[in-house]
C-alpha cells in the first residue's frame, strides 16, 4: 500500500556526466513499518501515511497470526504533534520492555514489542541517503530490559532504568497478576484467546496430573489391600498349621503312651518268666517265652513307625514355621535350638509358654558363670560314661536328653552320696534311695543307713545304677508324666509319690497332663523347678556347646 508516493528525481549536473554519477533519490512521506520475528525481518517494509493497524484479524493493515497477538493489538495514528500509539490489546505493548499506557505519542525510531512474544513492529521515518539502518531487536520478555535492548527514547519519565540488584515491585506485581490471570478458577472477562489458551493448557496439564495421582493412589491402595489380603491368609495359614501340628504331635505322643506302657508290661512279663524258666525249665514257659519275643518284634515295628512319624511331623513343623517371618540372628538360633530340646523331651514346642524361652537362656547364663557344668562334663568325658548312659536310654527308647539328669543329681559323682533325710539317704551318681533303688534291681549294702562309702552298694555301681536309672525314668514317662519329658524330671526329683498324687489330679491324656500344664496348676518347690530347667539348660548348651562359650565334645553327634 504506497498512497501519496512522492518520488523526486533529481537529473544529472551535467550534460557529460558520467551514467556512474547519476544518483537516484527517494523522499516518501509518512511512516515505514517493518515486522520482526527472532530479530528476522518478516516480508517488505509497508509505508503508511497517516495511520494502520495491527493485530491477529485479517482485516488489519498488518495481520500477524499469532496466538499471543489479540485480534486489533495495536493502532498509530498521525496527530498535529506527531505519532500516537493505541494500546487496544489484552497482552500488551511494550517499549524497552516496558509496557505502554493506552495511549503514547512515539518517537521515532520506535521499536514495539507485541506482548510476551518475539515479534516486534518497527516504526521508522522513511529512509534518506546516508541514514544508518537502527539494529536488529533483542527479544526479551515484557519487565527485563537489557542493554543489548534498543533505546526508543519515551521522554524523561519514560526512561529505562538501570536493572541491577533485586527485581522492582512493579515487576513482582505483574507476575502476581499474571499468576491470578493463568491459575484463577475462572477466567477474567478480557482475557485474550492466548491468555484463554495457555489457561486451558494448565487446566489440562492439573487434570491429567489428578487422574495420574488418583491411579497412583488408587494403585497404591490395591497393592495395599492384597499386602493386608496375603498377610490375613498367611496368618490364617499358619494359625491351621499350628492347629495341624498340635493335633499330629499329641497323636503321636498317646501312641508312645500306649507303646511304652506295652514294653513296660512286657519286660515285667519277661523278667517273671525268666525266672520260672530258671527254676522249672517247663516247656509251657519256654513257648510263652517265644510269645512274648514275637511280640517284642512287633513293639520294635511299631516303635519304628513311631519314630518315622515323628520325623514327618518335625518336616511338618519346618515348613509351617517357614510362613513366619524371621530375622537370622543369635537369639533366633537359640531359640530354635531351646524349642528343639522341649520337642525331643516330648513337649510341644507349638505351645511352649512366651516366658520359657527367656527362662532357659536365664539358667544358660548360670551353667555359663559357674565351674560346675565343665568340671562335670570333664568327668564324664574322663570316665566314658556317655555311652553308657545313651545306651541305657535307647534300650528303654527315652529321650537321650536324660542324660543330663545324673549331672544335675551329681555331677556325674558315682561316689556321691546326699544327706540324711525322713526318706533315707540317696547314694551313687543317679541318687538313688535304698528303697526305689531295691525296686530297680539294685542291692544296697550294708552301710545303707549311713552316709559312707559302701562298695557292696550297687548304687554306687555306675552301669547298674545307669541301668536302673532308665528303667525308673521309663516307669514315671509311660504312666503318670504321660511321655512328658519335663514332667518326668519333676517327678523324678520331687519324689515318685509325692508327685503322683498331684498328676492324677490332671486329665489322662497327654495335650493336657504335661508340664507346661503342671506349672501353671501347681506351685512346686524352687529346688524342682531349678532342677528342670538346669537340665534343660545343660541338654540346649551340648547341641552346640562352641556357641554358647564352652569347649567340650558334644556328647550326642
Amino acid at each position: 500500500m504506497q498512497e501519496k508516493d512522492k518520488t523526486v528525481i533529481v537529473p544529472p549536473s551535467g550534460a557529460g556526466g558520467a551514467a556512474a554519477d547519476d544518483k537516484t533519490r527517494f523522499a516518501q512521506d509518512g511512516l515505514r513499518v517493518t515486522l520482526l520475528n527472532d530479530g528476522a525481518q518478516l516480508g517488505e517494509p509497508h509505508f503508511f501515511p497517516d495511520s494502520f493497524r495491527a493485530g491477529r484479524a485479517a482485516d488489519n493493515d498488518i495481520a500477524i497470526p499469532l496466538t499471543i497477538v489479540s485480534r486489533l493489538h495495536l493502532e498509530v495514528k498521525r496527530q498535529a504533534d506527531g505519532w500516537w500509539l493505541y494500546d487496544r490489546s489484552a497482552n500488551g505493548v511494550y517499549i524497552n520492555g516496558q509496557r505502554v499506557g493506552q495511549q503514547l505519542r512515539l518517537e521515532l525510531p520506535a521499536l514495539l514489542q507485541l506482548g510476551d512474544s518475539a515479534c516486534f513492529l518497527r516504526l521508522e521515518a522513511p529512509a534518506t541517503p546516508g541514514s544508518v539502518p537502527p539494529p536488529k531487536p533483542t527479544v526479551q520478555p515484557p519487565g527485563r530490559a537489557t542493554a543489548t535492548a534498543p533505546t526508543t527514547k519515551l521522554g524523561s519519565a519514560r526512561t529505562a532504568p538501570s536493572r541491577k540488584g533485586n527485581t522492582t515491585s512493579a515487576e513482582k506485581l505483574s507476575r502476581e497478576q499474571l499468576r491470578e490471570r493463568l491459575l484463577a478458577e475462572s477466567a477474567a472477562q478480557d482475557a485474550g484467546e492466548y491468555t484463554l489458551m495457555v489457561r486451558a493448557l494448565i487446566h489440562e496439564d492439573r487434570s491429567k496430573r489428578r487422574r495420574s495421582y488418583r491411579k497412583i493412589i488408587w494403585g497404591t491402595a490395591a497393592l495395599l489391600v492384597l499386602a493386608i489380603g496375603l498377610l490375613i491368609y498367611q496368618h490364617q495359614m499358619l494359625s491351621n498349621a499350628h492347629q495341624l501340628a498340635i493335633a499330629m504331635f499329641y497323636d503321636i505322643k498317646t501312641l508312645d503312651v500306649n507303646l511304652s506302657q506295652a514294653e513296660v508290661r512286657l519286660e515285667d512279663h519277661m523278667a517273671i518268666l525268666e525266672t520260672a524258666i530258671q527254676e522249672t525249665r517247663g516247656e509251657k514257659l519256654i513257648a510263652e517265652r517265644a510269645k512274648l519275643e514275637e511280640e517284642r518284634l512287633r513293639l520294635a515295628k511299631e516303635r519304628e513307625k513311631l519314630n518315622n512319624m515323628r520325623v514327618k511331623y518335625q518336616q511338618y513343623v519346618q515348613e509351617a514355621n517357614s510362613l513366619k517371618l524371621r530375622f537370622p540372628g543369635k537369639k533366633s538360633y537359640e531359640e530354635q535350638l531351646i524349642l528343639k530340646v522341649a520337642r525331643h523331651f516330648g513337649e510341644s514346642e507349638l505351645e511352649a509358654p512366651p516366658e520359657f524361652v527367656k527362662e532357659v537362656r536365664r539358667y544358660i547364663g548360670y551353667w555359663q558363670n559357674s565351674p560346675r557344668f565343665i568340671n562335670a562334663m570333664q568327668r564324664m568325658e574322663t570316665n566314658g560314661y556317655a555311652p553308657v548312659i545313651l545306651g541305657a536310654l535307647q534300650k528303654e527308647n527315652l529321650p537321650v536328653g536324660f542324660m543330663y539328669l545324673p549331672l544335675q543329681e551329681s555331677n556325674y559323682n558315682s561316689q556321691a552320696i546326699g544327706p540324711q533325710t525322713r526318706y533315707g539317704i540317696a547314694k551313687g551318681a543317679w541318687q538313688f534311695l535304698a528303697s526305689t533303688g531295691q525296686e530297680y534291681g539294685l542291692k544296697p549294702g550294708p552301710r545303707a543307713g549311713s552316709r559312707e562309702y559302701d562298695p557292696l552298694d550297687q548304687r554306687f555301681d555306675f552301669n547298674k545304677a545307669t541301668v536302673a536309672g532308665a528303667k525308673y525314668l521309663k516307669h514315671i514317662y509311660s504312666t503318670e508324666a504321660q511321655a512328658s519329658g519335663l514332667l518326668v524330671m519333676a517327678g523324678y526329683n520331687y519324689g515318685h509319690n509325692r508327685v503322683k498324687g498331684l498328676i492324677k489330679k490332671m486329665p489322662d491324656n497327654p495335650r493336657e497332663r504335661n508340664f507346661w500344664k503342671f506349672i501353671q496348676r501347681y506351685k512346686i518347690p524352687q529346688e524342682t523347678y531349678d532342677y528342670v530347667f538346669y537340665i534343660v539348660a545343660a541338654a540346649v548348651i551340648s547341641e552346640d556347646p562352641k556357641h554358647f562359650g564352652f569347649k567340650f565334645k558334644p556328647p550326642i553327634e
